[in-house]
């Protein structure tokens, strides 16, 4: 019986050894094939990853939904109402977004297309009128180059050679665009059917971890998993307090200062600050498109003041609200940002928070364990 469970064991171990030398002979063999089967699976992907954004919104609308009634018809509308609640809020949210916002960046772009001409030519008679107090300027500066007229020739001249590359990358991007709004369709009624039958998904996960899985395995990956869910559940909401803080703040502070559109900054703001990284620079961007229209002089004054907003969100607010929301200390917040960037760009800095905070959790557990062990055994 023995011998027997080592032959299990050594024919398992050489099968792995096998498989690992397989992919290292065969690695872009297999790359190609991991990334066709990635773009077979993203839209259910997607949709298990909206499932699980939505499912945080949905479940606050049940626990609200008649929690006291005892009509049984309530019980048996209480999952269908929250789920279709849960994606119109969310649908009402984005449309009040684009509504406040595009419009106006929209007239923006229109009102700076009219005006750039007169704008360039004020620089070109700056800089022409003072080239002379730049030596290095005045041996490279050209007051015919910097002309409109030249800047318009010059398009002109190199728009048919353009053509066929802007051509191209328009179908690529039409490609692109019917793709992803195809992988979000599929997505979205993927997400739909998951949160309508969450709970029988469970009981069969449940089911097939019993028949597969020792209970010690089971115990462990379950421990993990829960783990796992919290930190991510709790950060998710904490991200999304963090974003209406901030939201709030930059309209604050706008009407305070009489900056224009104040409204739909803040909200763009918010919004955007949700994208790690990127997101607050291109609120801030849309913000200065806007009021530079309007005031050029206080568009620069705007940068300052969003310039010292993002330094006191990103190391003050950020880190107490999310260390208070997931349960991990603002340092080790600010470290996980740090790290996860550093490893992984915009998605480690999106994943490095909740990966840490499940990590934080699962060692502090083990560590309280252990100290109990311990001091049982020395008693």
């Amino acid at each position: 019986m023995e011998s027997r469970s080592k032959d299990t064991q050594f024919v398992k171990r050489a099968l792995l050894l096998a498989g690992l030398v397989l992919i290292i002979v065969y690695f872009n063999q297999v790359i190609k094939a991991a990334k066709a089967v990635y773009d077979i699976v993203l839209p259910l992907i997607l949709g298990f990853v909206i499932a699980y954004v939505v499912n945080i919104l949905m479940r606050f609308l049940e626990r609200h939904y008649f929690p006291k009634a005892e009509k049984p018809w309530i019980d048996k509308t209480r999952r269908p109402v929250c789920l279709l609640l849960s994606y119109v809020l969310i649908l009402l949210i984005l449309a009040a977004v684009i509504t406040l916002v595009l419009p106006k960046v929209v007239d923006t772009i229109r009102a700076l297309s009219a005006v750039l001409p007169e704008y360039w030519e004020r620089i070109s008679q700056w800089v022409e009128e003072h080239k002379d107090q730049w030596s290095f300027v005045s041996e490279w500066v050209d007051k015919d180059a910097l002309s409109w007229d030249s800047i318009t020739e010059s398009i002109r001249s190199s728009a048919p050679q353009s053509i066929s590359g802007i051509l191209t990358s328009s179908l690529n991007v039409i490609t692109g665009l019917t793709s992803g709004l195809f992988d979000l369709v599929v997505g979205l009624a993927f997400s739909a059917y998951l949160l309508s039958s969450k709970e029988r998904l469970l009981t069969q996960a449940k089911k097939l971890q019993k028949a597969f899985m020792k209970p010690s395995t089971a115990a462990r990956l379950n421990t993990v998993l829960t783990a796992a869910n919290e930190s991510f559940t709790s950060f998710i909401t904490g991200q999304c307090t963090e974003a209406v803080i901030l939201g709030a703040l930059c309209i604050l502070g706008m009407l305070i200062f009489g900056f224009p559109y104040a409204t739909s900054i803040g909200i763009f703001v918010g919004v955007t600050s949700l994208i790690p990284v990127l997101g607050a620079y291109l609120g801030a961007a849309v913000g200065v498109l806007l009021i530079f229209q309007a005031d050029p002089a206080k568009a620069l004054l705007f940068i300052v003041f969003i310039i010292v907003l993002q330094q006191l969100e990103g190391n003050l607010i950020y880190p107490k609200v999310m260390g208070t929301s997931i349960g991990l200390p603002g340092l080790w917040v600010f470290a996980a940002v740090i790290i996860g960037g550093g490893l992984g760009g915009i998605v480690g800095m999106l994943f490095g928070v909740p990966v840490a905070a499940t990590i934080y959790r699962l060692v502090r557990t083990a560590a309280n364990e252990r100290s109990k062990a311990q001091a049982a055994r020395s008693t």
